[in-house]
């Protein structure tokens, strides 16, 4: 069945290429950007109604956040692609609520936000509505796609640049996304530069801004990056790459956890990173 709709959809992109460049390539970029929800389950959602809740609007729509605690520090978890804040559980029940205030959204198209589209301007916007919120934050811990769009947020925000920032299996560029899509739809060469053209139109930048060599440049926060190397989504040389470029970062390489990198051991990593003297 999965393969019968991929065809379809190949089929259908590249048609609708063929006959129209704009209208292709806008149909191609909001399948790209289109995330399958995971629905919540009753426990799940039972988790997320223990925060306090607060909806923010963007564009059109608006992004569900959560907070719980009302210490003095402030900290941000930002989840990955296909995810939502419940994935962060175990770490908000780890930290002592009188000493940080933990903040968390689910990203639009995701969770219980609207949007039936995400993508990393997506996420920055998110995060850059609720950092005018609550002030900024002294520390992020994000996952995948939004530890992509962590840095893509201090790039474009330096003044809320955190102090400290963990990046869980990070990407390298949205790159490597795109030529995933391409491959899995065997997309024609006039649909991907179609694609391409209207996602530089979209975000007001090129393509090639997307990658780690471009974010972390003037980044100044202390970091921990960690990647498994058995993670079989994001190789872990990215984060070799990315621990190059960026001086003031520690690296953590595990085995056997996988791209979710879920375990205690991670968990203690990160709140031991955030909790230690800066």
């Amino acid at each position: 069945m999965k393969t019968i709709v991929l065809k379809i959809v190949s089929f259908y992109l590249n048609a609708i290429n063929f006959i129209s460049t704009t209208i292709g390539g806008r149909h191609a970029f909001f399948i790209f950007c289109y995330p399958f929800k995971v629905k919540l389950s009753p426990n799940q959602q039972a988790f997320l109604n223990s925060a306090h809740r607060f909806r923010l609007p963007i564009d059109d729509f608006e992004i569900q956040c959560y907070r719980w605690g009302n210490g003095p520090k402030n900290v941000l978890f930002v989840h990955g692609w296909q995810s939502n804040t419940y994935r962060w559980k175990t770490y908000i029940e780890s930290f002592p609520k009188d000493i940080y205030t933990l903040y968390s959204f689910d990203a639009p198209g995701h969770g219980n936000s609207g949007s039936l589209i995400g993508n990393v301007p997506l996420f920055e916007k998110a995060m850059k509505q609720l950092m005018n919120h609550i002030g900024g934050v002294e520390s992020i811990i994000s996952h995948s796609i939004g530890s992509f769009s962590s840095l893509f947020y201090i790039k474009e925000n330096p003044a809320f640049e955190p102090q400290k920032l963990v990046t869980l299996a990070a990407p390298d560029s949205i790159d490597d996304f795109m030529n995933y899509y391409f491959s899995l739809l065997s997309l024609s060469t006039k649909t991907k530069q179609n694609l391409i053209r209207y996602f530089n139109h979209y975000t007001q930048k090129d393509l090639s801004f997307f990658r780690l060599e471009n974010l972390v440049s003037m980044n100044h926060a202390k970091g921990l990056i960690i990647h498994d190397e058995d993670d079989l989504r994001v190789t872990v040389d990215y984060a070799k790459k990315l621990h190059s470029l960026w001086p003031q970062s520690n690296l953590i390489i595990t085995k056997g956890l996988g791209h979710k990198l879920k375990g205690e051991k991670v968990v203690k990593l990160v709140i031991d990173f955030v909790r230690s003297p800066s």
